[in-house]
């Protein structure tokens, strides 16, 4: 290997440096020797294994590999943009589940809320629909996500929302061994019907205003308590022996018999 070299000469007056050529040869190590060495410093450490080291060493410098496309496909050139994924439309979606499940009563409010998203409202009405009578039901973001179709995600958006503007309550369910398994959801009056709570109730019967006292138009003057007989409001009496007579005289008709007896239950 070629190298500079000084040769000692009569006519120098000075004796040379001879570090000045080493200091000159002496360059920075390259990117990929200090990639490789801190791989394999952390394998001395313990942090990673024999296999993986030799993985990721390799790797270092490699070409890219361009994933496997399908036969007949072109290839794609590498400044090209993606294609966004394209989802299917609504129309085309399966319909769900037939399902006896239904909501009880409960106030518009949160379908009027311009705060909370379409999802979100009808994910409220779900969870009112597990309520059933009561208004606290457990659940899971696993299983909410495979009711809604959503991601476990997007239903933590919808409590979140739901929670920060006062609809639901939650509350997380632990074992004995203090792991989470759940939570607990409680509707809270804001979604309930007013006529639930004792306060709504109070409420709405205050702005009420009370109902007029009209006496009944059948009482007889003189004798309180008791009404005024009319064929209207009689029920039609039918004899066993098929008299369907319901004329105003028929019932004296058959109380009353040619031999002058006083009263008969049947007519011959």
């Amino acid at each position: 290997m070629r190298t500079l070299s000084h040769a000692w000469t009569q006519s120098a007056v000075s004796t040379p440096d001879l570090f000045a050529s080493d200091a000159q040869q002496i360059a920075p190590p390259h990117p990929d020797f200090l990639a490789r060495a801190a791989i394999w410093r952390d394998r001395s450490a313990g942090l990673i294994s024999l296999a993986e080291a030799t993985r990721r060493s390799a790797a270092i410098g490699a070409p890219p590999t361009s994933p496997q496309r399908l036969v007949g496909t072109p290839p794609r050139e590498p400044n090209a943009p993606r294609k966004p994924k394209a989802s299917c439309p609504r129309s085309l979606r399966p319909s769900p589940n037939e399902s006896r499940q239904y909501a009880p009563a409960m106030a518009t409010t949160a379908a009027r809320d311009d705060r909370l998203t379409p999802n979100a409202k009808a994910f409220l009405q779900v969870l009112r629909a597990r309520c059933g009578k009561g208004r606290e039901t457990t659940i899971t973001t696993g299983t909410a996500g495979n009711i809604m179709a959503r991601s476990t995600r997007t239903i933590r958006r919808y409590l979140t929302d739901l929670v920060r503007w006062g609809y639901i309550e939650t509350k997380v369910r632990t074992n004995r061994n203090g792991m989470h398994i759940g939570l607990t959801i409680i509707v809270t009056e804001l979604a309930a019907p007013f006529f639930e709570s004792a306060k709504g109730l109070a409420r709405w019967l205050a702005e009420t205003p009370g109902a007029l006292l009209r006496p009944f138009a059948g009482v007889i003057p003189g004798f309180q308590g008791r009404t005024r007989m009319s064929p209207k409001n009689q029920t039609p009496i039918y004899s066993l022996i098929g008299v369907t007579d319901t004329t105003r005289f028929a019932g004296r008709e058959r109380l009353v018999t040619e031999e002058g007896r006083n009263f008969s239950p049947f007519s011959t």
